[in-house]
């Protein structure tokens, strides 16, 4: 007889906010999508902090010459690969080049962050959507996320042992996934997935060292925003600035937000010093979260 299965899960109260507990020059960031856009404005900013910082783009190329950029830039380390996150085979050799830097940098990978992902190529309802955006929606943001959870999560739970400190996940989810964009409903519901995949690695992974985290970076100013008519009145002042996301990301990373595990967090709207009032004020096992029936 198989064991019914609850629905659900309940979010660990003992979690405290407020102590920084990662050490950035022992850690690997990985960055996925790093080399452009949001991920290069973290890739940046984690390399800045003395993270060595993975940098991926489905080009190896592209995420070799970004990594070069960001050690001339920064003066921080910095790697790249080619990877194509929602390949089995490509996740697979990308998690043996990620242990094999760890051996070569003596640091442990401790910090992933999703943030490659795609949104569909135009607006309005899902039966004018072309068929091939809809499929690359659903296999850059659900499989892809899914794929690089299942490869890299035992390393994250290793090294949080090795280290006697927490390994966080950091997915980049949107405000659509939380409230719903219906001129892009695929985008919405894959950003609206990531909350269950989160709630599955609070579930198994927190007692074994794994915090994760759905950050919403606002609304930055990349090419992609631009490209989108839904944006086409904003004006100089009503996009999130890169600095508003990094600070926020590198706060989550620091340990300082770990009460937020399996929670929504919105760069723009919330920063460090808001979400440690929130805790300070007490919160309940539903707030920031998805919750249905």
């Amino acid at each position: 007889m198989t064991e019914k299965l609850p629905y659900g899960t309940n979010l660990p109260a003992d979690v405290v906010s407020g102590d920084a507990t990662a050490v950035p020059a022992e850690t690997i960031a990985v960055v996925t999508g790093g080399a452009r856009g949001i991920g290069r404005y973290l890739s940046e900013a984690f390399a800045s902090a003395g993270y060595h910082v993975v940098v991926t783009a489905t080009s190896a190329d592209k995420a070799e010459k970004a990594a070069a950029e960001i050690v001339d830039s920064t003066g921080g380390a910095a790697t790249g690969y080619g990877l194509r996150a929602d390949d089995i085979d490509s996740v697979s050799s990308f998690r043996e080049a990620v242990i094999a830097l760890e051996a070569d940098t003596d640091r442990r990978h401790q910090v992933l962050v999703n943030n490659a992902g795609r949104i569909e190529s135009t607006e309005g309802p899902l039966w004018e959507a072309d068929p091939e955006s809809i499929k690359g929606v659903v296999d850059a943001n659900v499989l892809g996320v899914a794929l690089m959870i299942n490869a890299l999560a035992p390393v994250l739970i290793t090294n949080a042992e090795a280290a006697g400190r927490p390994s966080r996940i950091i997915d980049l989810n949107s405000g659509s996934g939380a409230q719903g964009t219906r001129a892009y409903a695929v985008y919405s519901a894959s950003k609206a997935s990531l909350f269950r995949l989160a709630d599955s690695v609070v579930h198994f992974g927190h007692d074994k060292g794994l915090r994760i985290f759905e950050m919403a970076p606002g609304v930055v100013e990349t090419e992609m925003t631009k490209s989108m008519p839904v944006h086409d009145f904003r004006g100089e002042g009503d996009w999130t600035s890169p600095e508003q996301v990094t600070d926020l990301a590198l706060a989550l990373a620091s340990g300082t937000l770990d009460a937020f595990t399996g929670r929504y967090v919105r760069a723009g709207t919330d920063n460090e010093e808001s979400l440690l009032a929130e805790v300070g004020a007490g919160f309940g096992k539903s707030t920031r979260r998805i919750l249905l029936g």
